[in-house]
């Protein structure tokens, strides 16, 4: 054989030599994608654990740098000099189960010092006081808090400080991961009845309450120890629906009574919100609530209905806004032969940054000796913002009761928060 025609011999000899060393450097590239892909699928993994304990929102894959793709390694500069790595490798470096433990050390620290904020609100009043208004007072001091018990569950806690005392506003463990796309609530909470009875006095855009509310709701709302659960619901309309069904010990002052163990209260709320346009939105409501009268004196069913349209452009989102709300409820008991209505609707405009001005008209029917009497109200409010933590409300009210005299109060809040406050259902 010629040495022309050793050639391509050598030539094939060398291929086949090569084959088991390029197939060995594919098996380990192969191993080590696979160890790097398991290496981000942990790190993922404590990421969503730590946020959970810090009660943050996990982090989701799409969020991390993306590992580098292997068949494009030429992209990767490795071009480092010698004494820049050497001067790298030589700086005190924290590992990564170093940085992973300081991280739990964080969220284990969060999770045992809960969200601790104070509200306080002072009230001063003049004018004609059928209430028994003091010129001044302080109204009430909510001291609130919040914290995470474990990745499934939340716990949240009101205290209320007034003048007549100190009790538990709300009080209660929140489930958030429960099967069937189910949250639940378990401990005092207000029953989802509307919109107002779900307010804590510093949400509320007035001084006081409707008139609607402290007569058939209970004289502080109808709060009570009980379970609520709720769910979203699919839905052809392209909106938020959600339904919420409550059963609570039937005990709320001024409205409910428990004459026997079994008086319970019951409570369901249909709502739906949908974006009308991308500077405005709607939200429609009904509630049922049936439960015993204080003292198991009979039954005491109640049927309301709730809407409220928010406006807010985006070009001029923090300077301009409104918000319409109304509400009417109906009431049919056993003390009393018919049914009785109330209502109040509300209008709220921001004139500028840190200035809203509103008005608010409420009617709420009674019966004495079973004979039925209407009291009335209108009111003004300005509500100025110090900043986003402080607030002065001024409201000028006049209020008719029984069809007969009629009263006129000047109402002046200030509000202020201390710490941080959780932010409350929209």
């Amino acid at each position: 054989m010629t040495h022309r025609g050793l050639i391509p011999v050598a030539l094939a000899l060398i291929f086949l030599a090569a084959l088991p060393a390029a197939a060995q450097e594919d098996d380990r590239i192969t191993r080590l994608e696979q160890k790097l892909d398991e290496v981000l699928r942990q790190a993922q993994s404590i990421r969503e654990e730590l946020n959970a304990l810090k009660g943050g929102p996990a982090e989701t894959p799409a969020a991390q740098t993306p590992a580098p793709d292997t068949e494009d390694l030429t992209a990767i500069d490795v071009t480092t000099p010698p004494e820049a790595a050497a001067a790298s490798a030589a700086e005190p470096q924290l590992t990564d189960v170093q940085t992973i433990d300081n991280q739990a050390s964080a969220g284990a620290a969060k999770a045992l010092n809960p969200d601790l904020s104070v509200i306080g609100t002072f009230l001063s009043h003049a004018g004609d006081n059928y209430e028994g208004r003091a010129p001044f007072a302080v109204d009430e001091v909510e001291l609130a808090l919040e914290a995470f018990i474990d990745p499934y569950a939340k716990g949240r806690f009101f205290l209320s400080v007034t003048p007549e005392g100190v009790d538990v506003e709300e009080g209660y463990a929140q489930f958030v991961t429960l099967p069937w796309g189910l949250t639940a609530k378990a401990g005092k909470t207000k029953a989802t009845f509307g919109k107002a009875n779900t307010w804590h006095t510093h949400t509320r855009p007035w001084v006081d309450e409707p008139l609607m509310i402290t007569r058939f709701l209970g004289d502080e709302g109808m709060a009570d120890v009980g379970v609520s659960v709720s769910k979203t619901i699919d839905n052809p309309f392209g909106a938020y629906m959600e339904a919420t069904g409550e059963i609570y010990s039937g005990d709320v002052d001024g409205s409910f009574g428990r004459g026997a163990d079994n008086d319970l209260l019951y409570n369901a709320h249909l709502k739906l919100f949908r974006d009308l346009t991308e500077n405005s939105n709607i939200e429609v409501g009904t509630s049922w609530t049936r439960g015993t009268l204080p003292e198991g004196q009979g039954h005491n069913r109640l049927a309301g209905v709730d809407l409220t349209y928010r406006w807010k452009p985006l070009s001029r989102a923090i300077y301009n806004s409104l918000i319409a709300r109304a509400e009417g409820v109906a009431n049919e008991r056993s003390d009393f032969d018919g049914t009785l209505y109330g209502y109040y609707a509300s209008l709220d405009y921001q004139v500028a940054r840190r200035w809203f001005a509103g008005a608010r008209i409420d009617r709420a029917d009674g019966f004495a000796n079973d004979t039925r009497f209407t009291d009335r109200g209108a009111s003004a409010i300005l509500t100025f913002w110090l900043s986003e933590f402080s607030q002065l409300r001024g409201q000028v009210r006049r209020t008719t009761l029984h069809g007969g005299p009629s009263f006129d109060e000047i109402l002046l809040q200030l509000q202020f928060a201390i710490g941080a406050h959780g932010a409350h259902a929209f």
